[in-house]
């Protein structure tokens, strides 16, 4: 009968040890703001769409001050709205106690670090179209479309913004104070579409200032809800 007891006992704990873990996970989503169509393409008003909407996240965290307390499995993701399963824009992770209130910290790009390695596997892979060459890196930000602004052929636009070397380092440090574990992390692209004059830059490919002013702007279009 003791052994029994034991047994159970012992059954009892990773019972709740499994419980605690479960509880422990957190989940991080990235979607856009609710006035933007999530259909393809993308539509802004009746004259302009996008076609493309693309961007890297990396070493995703919450810490409570100086001490992380939560950190997403892996190191980088590529949020992609031009899935028809936006849905799948999701980041998981694990950490002592989950995802409690502290400071979402991340970087909007390949981390520099990550950058200067060359080319990756998995979502860092250059077969998702993010990649130009080892001496310009990743393409941090893509967005194409047409506008009735632009003055390029048949409307369109190009804007992929990368850069990892000085002057031209184009990832942003973004943060946000949290307060539950599942958290929506918004981008507003009619604010990025607003704050930005197409009929000026309307085809950004590689690092440069421009590049390096426009991630900025993204940046500021996000928030949480």
């Amino acid at each position: 009968m003791e052994g029994f007891e034991k047994t159970m006992r012992f059954s009892l704990l990773l019972f709740l040890g499994f419980m605690n873990l479960t509880c422990a996970q957190a989940q991080l989503n990235f979607s856009l703001a609710p006035d933007t169509s999530i259909s393809l393409p993308l539509r802004l008003n009746p004259e302009d769409s996008i076609s493309a909407l693309r961007f890297y996240i990396s070493d995703i965290r919450v810490e409570d001050g100086r001490k992380t307390v939560w950190r997403a499995e892996k190191q980088h993701y590529l949020i992609d709205f031009n899935k028809k399963e936006v849905q799948n824009n999701h980041v998981n992770g694990i950490g002592g106690g989950g995802l409690k209130e502290g400071t979402l910290k991340f970087v909007l790009g390949v981390d520099v670090k990550t950058a200067v390695q060359g080319v990756g596997e998995g979502p860092l892979d250059p077969i998702h179209g993010m990649y130009w060459t080892w001496q310009s890196g990743y393409i941090n930000f893509k967005l194409e479309g047409v506008s009735k602004h632009s003055p390029a052929r048949k409307n369109s636009f190009q804007l992929h913004l990368g850069g990892f070397q000085k002057p031209y380092i184009t990832t942003q440090d973004v943060e946000f104070k949290v307060r539950k574990p599942q958290v929506n992390i918004v981008f507003d692209l009619k604010k990025f579409m607003s704050d930005i004059s197409i009929s000026e830059e309307h085809t950004i490919m590689s690092p440069s200032q421009k590049a390096v002013s426009l991630m900025r702007r993204a940046k500021s279009c996000f928030y949480v809800q």
